[in-house]
């Protein structure tokens, strides 16, 4: 059986089997998470001050026919896993639904049973005139109630409440049963189906025994072409099919998943979490010249602005080839295998819309998104052996579908990847790389050749002004051996050990590096050495092969190991789980899962300015809204000339004093960066505490100084000489 919290919620209700309750508590007890929501439903069931959930209007979390749907069992499997992310964060919605299946339990599907006397109560509460009493003839039937077109128009109140009329049934004058609750009778449920199977069954014996009926409607086709061809009427054998040819079966998710918004209406149940680009490979065309890189206009994710980006084939120079019309022939793909034999790495599933584990030896199609977390590695196998690109922790990359001129590659969204040619029979190897909206190859000159690339994502510093298309600097290493860097242009560089690449959107430049000089994450021994790595097999333990990771994560965020707090948040930053990472922000009790958050929130907010938006709703459901407004400028950060700014500093130096100690942080994390020195300042200390002589000194200094950066001095006016 799946631990998913529904399996849990039966098995606290005692409804599972007695052989299905042990083994359940044996993965409770083996599985720290499941444990840790177990918990988590006991407390908030006991919590008396909770609130009821709201049934409508903008705060409700999930619609209660979908929580129906869900205690009964009858909601679809890709639905249930949005249900139970959206409960594991809320404990209103999450305690109202474990008192409701405590409540199911109680009758083990029984039937209820409602007296008579309780039935007339129930329907007497209608709004009736003073003294009448709801007449019942049980001996015969009663008459059906007609409804009332102005019926639908009224409301009604009680209990200060507004009621909407349309869901009050408006009493007859008799006051007696209406029809749709009364039972019919079982000739009146009877007739109504054996009318539509008879129906059914006469419609598909046409369709199958008359064949002259499906050929004249073929026939008419043919002549209605023959008479005017560009008439025709696009026939398709499946009806449900939209234009573009993406069936709306796959889109079934959409009921539960939020629709796209900068705005959402209904924060409870948007899904910020994140969605990877959907990136799909388009048919290169050959290009008369050699042209600069496509620049794609980055689009949306589903739920948090993800930009969205297409592979883009470079130019290549005019040769003698195929004629313009004719296909341009693309390369088959190559093996893509990880070899890892521990570790966690982790894939998203589009049907899904969810991050899952990747099984270990498994192989991985192309187009697929794969993060892998800090402090693990991940070997990838491409062609067998012809190149190895092993993955280090903090890493989030996309397996790119073959073009015209490479196989395979990789589309890199962060992280630090070596790179090498295991296989000596490989001539040359050529491999793709795509950082952004740029697209690069990588040929390795000799069998030997190692390299290894890292792109790091840069953050803003500056109020509501995101940095795409430039949001990131990269650097290429080469080890042993050397190797040929193409841009889209057909321009090429040589990277041998005693030189390095430095790339980003705007520019690309060799500059020479000291021989034998390896950073720490290069050399395998160092990695061995980090302290991370003490912490990596419980926190490997932490995951469940067939759950989504955003429970997981959610749940780790309580964990009484400051250090699996941080991992399990960076691993948020690496989905783009940016709801997730807010939650962490407001709820981790380690700073180090705080700063983390952080770090993750403001690269997060730096690649797509449309992210702004998102991150403003989010912040309103942990956060009123002065103190929401405080820490969406807090993310953004400021520049040096916001330092100099008298105003801005005094806000800053009041944020040490707020009651929330992520605030206190953030204000201090851009009084260090501005001021240029500490302040023995400690954030998590209470308001007023042992940091106010600290707080003290800051002000000082502002007050003597002008800001926090000293303000440059306007020039004089210097009367000229004779």
């Amino acid at each position: 059986m799946r631990l998913t919290l529904r399996t849990l919620l039966a098995y606290l209700d005692d409804m599972l089997e007695p052989a299905e309750t042990k083994l359940i508590g044996q993965k409770i007890q083996e599985s720290a998470v499941a444990g840790k929501l177990v918990s988590l439903i006991r407390l908030v069931v006991r919590q008396r001050r909770l609130k009821a959930p709201s049934v409508s209007g903008p705060n409700i979390g999930i619609d209660p026919n979908v929580i129906a749907q869900y205690l009964d069992i009858t909601l679809p499997p890709e639905e249930v896993v949005e249900v139970e992310r959206v409960l594991l964060t809320s404990d209103e919605l999450l305690a109202e639904v474990a008192s409701c299946h405590q409540v199911l339990a109680l009758s083990n599907g029984k039937t209820a049973e409602i007296s008579a006397a309780s039935r007339e109560r129930l329907y007497a509460l209608g709004p009736v005139a003073t003294g009448d009493q709801l007449q019942v003839e049980e001996s015969k039937p009663v008459a059906s109630v007609e409804s009332n077109d102005s019926v639908a128009a009224a409301t009604t109140e009680r209990n200060g409440s507004v009621i909407p009329a349309k869901a009050i049934a408006k009493p007859a004058s008799s006051h007696e049963i209406p029809e749709y609750l009364r039972q019919s009778s079982w000739s009146q449920r009877i007739f109504p189906a054996s009318v539509i199977a008879l129906l059914v069954t006469v419609c598909l014996g046409l369709l199958i025994f008359d064949s002259g009926f499906l050929n004249g409607i073929k026939d008419a086709k043919r002549e209605l072409s023959k008479a005017d061809p560009d008439k025709t009427p696009a026939t398709d054998s499946n009806p449900d099919t939209p234009k573009d040819g993406t069936p709306e079966a796959d889109n079934a998710v959409a009921k539960v998943a939020p629709k796209e918004s900068t705005q959402p209406t209904q924060p409870a149940i948007v899904s910020v979490d994140p969605l990877p680009p959907a990136d799909a490979p388009e048919k290169p065309v050959a290009p008369e010249k050699p042209v600069a890189p496509v620049k794609p206009a980055a689009t949306d994710g589903a739920a948090d602005a993800v930009a969205v980006t297409r592979p883009v084939t470079p130019a290549v120079p005019a040769t003698a080839g195929p004629d313009k019309d004719d296909p341009i022939p693309v390369l088959n793909p190559v093996t893509v295998q990880y070899t890892s034999n521990d570790g966690v790495v982790l894939r998203y599933d589009e049907a899904q819309h969810h991050w899952f584990l990747l099984p270990r030896r498994s192989v991985v199609p192309p187009g697929e998104n794969l993060v892998i977390l800090e402090p693990f590695e991940a070997s990838l196998d491409f062609d067998r052996g012809a190149v190895v690109a092993t993955a280090l922790g903090d890493t989030s990359v996309r397996i790119m579908p073959p073009d015209r001129t490479t196989s395979t590659g990789l589309d890199v969204r962060r992280g630090r990847i070596l790179l090498r040619s295991a296989r000596r029979d490989a001539v040359k190897p050529l491999f793709s790389v795509r950082v952004g909206n740029e697209l690069w190859r990588v040929e390795f000159q000799t069998p030997d050749t190692a390299c290894s690339l890292e792109v790091t994502p840069r953050e803003p510093s500056q109020y509501e002004k995101s940095l795409e298309p430039n949001w990131y600097s990269g650097i290429l290493r080469v080890q042993s051996g050397s190797v040929k860097w193409t841009n889209a242009e057909g321009e090429s560089q040589k990277i041998t050990p005693d030189t390095a690449l430095e790339f980003s959107h705007t520019s690309a430049k060799v500059y020479p590096v000291s021989p034998g000089f390896v950073p720490d994450w290069i050399d395998a021994q160092k990695r061995k050495q980090s302290p991370l790595r003490r912490f990596a097999t419980n926190f490997e333990k932490q995951f469940e092969p067939d759950q989504p990771i955003d429970n997981t994560f959610l749940a780790l965020v309580h964990d009484p190991n400051a250090k699996i707090t941080e991992l399990a948040v960076r691993g948020m930053t690496l989905t783009d789980s940016a709801a997730s990472m807010v939650q962490a922000l407001a709820e981790c009790d380690f700073e180090e899962g705080r700063f983390a958050a952080r770090d993750g929130l403001r690269t997060w907010l730096a690649r797509d300015a449309g992210r702004g938006a998102i991150l403003k709703e989010i912040l309103t459901q942990h956060y009123s809204p002065m103190e929401a407004l405080n820490v969406y400028t807090l993310l953004w950060g400021f520049g040096p000339d916001q330092g100099s700014d008298r105003a801005t500093s005094m806000d800053l130096v009041s944020g040490l004093r707020n009651q929330h100690t992520e605030i206190r942080e953030l204000a201090y994390y851009w009084i260090v960066h501005l001021t240029g020195r500490k302040w023995e300042f400690r954030a998590v200390d209470a308001v007023g505490g042992r940091s106010e002589s600290a707080v003290r000194r800051i002000e000082a200094h502002v007050l003597k100084t002008g800001a926090l950066v000293k303000p440059p001095e306007k020039a004089k006016d210097v009367a000229p000489k004779p």
